[in-house]
């Protein structure tokens, strides 16, 4: 693995970009082309049958094609299996998926249970390995990929059974404990030497590349009030109170992304009632309310366009089936329709195109 502190990843604008600039003017057709997200990147999402779907917007696709004829959608990972586990392991599944930023890889948690396990797909070939075993059920620290996809920080402890070690016969025991360590584990060497302590401790640490090449990160307290940005050592850099962000409730806040230089973060309010596309209240919410702008701390965009994924130049809001890719200016870049396949896919990730 690439050492933490020395993450160089390449990033460059959206292919839609570099031909405006080359070009210096765009037809009729091309502009529809833009608008309609064809060349625009790549999507992954989830289709009912349980599989990991790959679909790049084409012309065809736009927005009259049927989901039967839809150009470009293809399987490349069977994540069936992790029914084959105990628990709610669809809740789980949803809480824990990722995709490594460079495209390579997938993980996963299987199971919820005391057998459940840390899981890596690669993008690539369709092979599944286990990573560790992973026995917290509904982790605080969903796994959280370096920026150049190297490894996840995972957060394992033991904690299945009971306070008095009761007998629970065949039933599957409650977690006792809700805090343990942070853990490297990379899907080509395994488990790594280092770890990174939190403290104080909190939840949904989202990794990004500093100014300065090294790899930092974002996370919440436990309690939902504050804002940490730290080293790859969990040294606090800077702590920014919930409540001096724009359209962010310190009551009900999660984070659920950030975009790849730590600037601009996607938040969700109303956890409740916003913590899933498809299936009810879930550990993490897969899509967020409001994009804030972490410098001048106010909201980014119009009202309400929600947020899955955060990029350099922009952000994706979902509704249904209907994607838009919004820029940071608050303007729509363009728009597209999800294919039948994974229209109602719980999570969605989107990989723009390099120019």
């Amino acid at each position: 693995m690439d050492d933490p502190h020395r993450i160089i990843t390449a990033r460059k604008h959206f292919a839609v970009v570099a031909v405006l600039a080359l070009a210096g003017a765009t037809s009729a057709c091309d502009m529809a082309a833009i608008s309609n997200g064809e060349g625009a990147g790549t999507f992954y999402a989830l289709g009912d049958d349980h599989r990991l779907y790959r679909w790049g917007p084409a012309a065809e696709n736009q927005p009259d094609a049927s989901a039967e004829t839809a150009a470009g959608i293809e399987p490349v990972l069977d994540l069936s299996g992790v029914w084959d586990e105990e628990g709610d392991v669809g809740t789980v599944l949803r809480s824990s998926l990722s995709l490594d930023p460079v495209e390579r890889h997938a993980a996963w948690i299987a199971g919820a249970s005391p057998s459940a396990a840390l899981m890596f797909g690669d993008l690539g070939t369709g092979e599944i390995t286990t990573g560790v075993e992973y026995p917290l059920d509904h982790a605080c620290i969903d796994p959280s990929w370096l920026p150049d996809g190297s490894a996840v920080l995972a957060h394992r402890a033991p904690v299945w059974g009971t306070e008095a070690d009761v007998d629970t016969g065949d039933d599957i025991p409650f977690p006792v404990k809700s805090w343990g360590a942070t853990e490297w584990h990379s899907p080509d060497a395994g488990q790594l030497p280092t770890t990174v302590e939190l403290d104080p401790e909190g939840c949904r640490l989202r990794w990004y590349t500093a100014e300065d090449g090294t790899a930092q990160a974002l996370y919440h307290d436990l309690g939902l009030n504050y804002l940490y940005r730290i080293d790859a050592d969990g040294r606090v850099l800077e702590t920014t109170p919930v409540s001096s962000l724009e359209g962010s409730d310190p009551v009900t806040i999660g984070l659920v992304n950030v975009d790849p230089a730590g600037r601009y973060a996607c938040f969700v309010e109303d956890y409740e009632t916003n913590g899933a596309v498809k299936g009810g209240f879930t550990v993490r919410a897969e899509s967020g309310t409001r994009v804030v702008d972490l410098i001048s701390g106010e909201a980014v965009g119009p009202d309400e366009p929600g947020c899955t994924s955060l990029h350099e130049d922009g952000f994706v809001s979902r509704d249904g089936a209907s994607v838009a890719f919004i820029g940071y200016d608050g303007e729509q870049r363009w728009a597209t329709e999800l294919p039948a396949t994974i229209a109602e896919s719980p999570v969605l990730y989107f990989f723009p195109d390099e120019s």
